[in-house]
């Protein structure tokens, strides 16, 4: 019997790559991406994390600062708009994400195809990270909750727009969401010693995420 549970995990992964290529790609990168954001309090920043944040690092003096987002642009660094997505700087934080990403990916993917999903999640992982630098300036940011947002807003509107290809997420989830989004911009959450929230991404993602789900719905209506 033993032997018969590595054949299973390896059936399972390979009917979730046939049938949600672009969710479990989101995943795998994370998770492999995952030790790049971590150790940050002590040395350097490492070659990688330098190459992921969404501003361009410079060293003087010993310290490290931040390019300003022009200088990043014409450095032609444009993958840096969408890698912080990757970024995850505490386990619960990566746990958090790829739950619903594996949760809300899957809905998405099945219902709206492997484009739509890669669209969604490249568009709010930009969302997410030009609202979060626009409102806080260069800092270090990341993580998947942006293109998590960005799925529910899709979620939500797509569902209301083509009730035929209701996406099946439950009513309370959208409302725990919110709540979520509204009680990170009190400041609350972050009291409890889980990191600073970066709320203007969750925004931008969500905002995003709307927009598209709009779009994907009238087009489905139209078709």
């Amino acid at each position: 019997m033993n032997d018969m549970i590595p054949q299973d995990i390896f059936k399972n992964f390979f009917r979730a790559l046939a049938n949600y290529p672009v969710t479990l790609a989101l995943i795998i990168i994370s998770l492999a991406c995952y030790p790049v954001g971590q150790n940050l309090d002590v040395g350097e920043p490492g070659f990688m994390l330098s190459q992921m944040t969404f501003l361009g690092l410079q060293e003087l003096g010993g310290r490290h600062y931040f390019h300003d987002l022009s200088t990043t642009l014409q450095a032609s660094e444009y993958w840096r708009l969408f890698t912080p997505m990757f970024l995850h700087f505490s386990l619960l934080h990566l746990v958090f994400n790829m739950v619903w990403v594996w949760d809300l990916g899957r809905r998405i993917e099945t219902v709206n195809g492997n484009w739509v999903l890669i669209i969604l999640a490249l568009l709010a992982s930009l969302a997410a990270n030009l609202a979060e630098f626009s409102m806080t300036g260069p800092s270090l940011f990341g993580g998947m909750s942006g293109v998590v947002f960005g799925m529910l807003g899709f979620s939500w509107v797509f569902s209301r727009l083509v009730p035929s290809r209701d996406l099946g997420v439950m009513p309370g989830i959208y409302v725990f969401m919110l709540i979520y989004l509204i009680v990170g911009f009190t400041g609350a959450i972050d009291q409890l010693g889980l990191g600073s929230l970066a709320n203007w991404a969750h925004l931008g993602g969500l905002v995003a995420g709307l927009i598209i789900g709009a779009a994907a719905g009238l087009t489905a209506r139209l078709g």
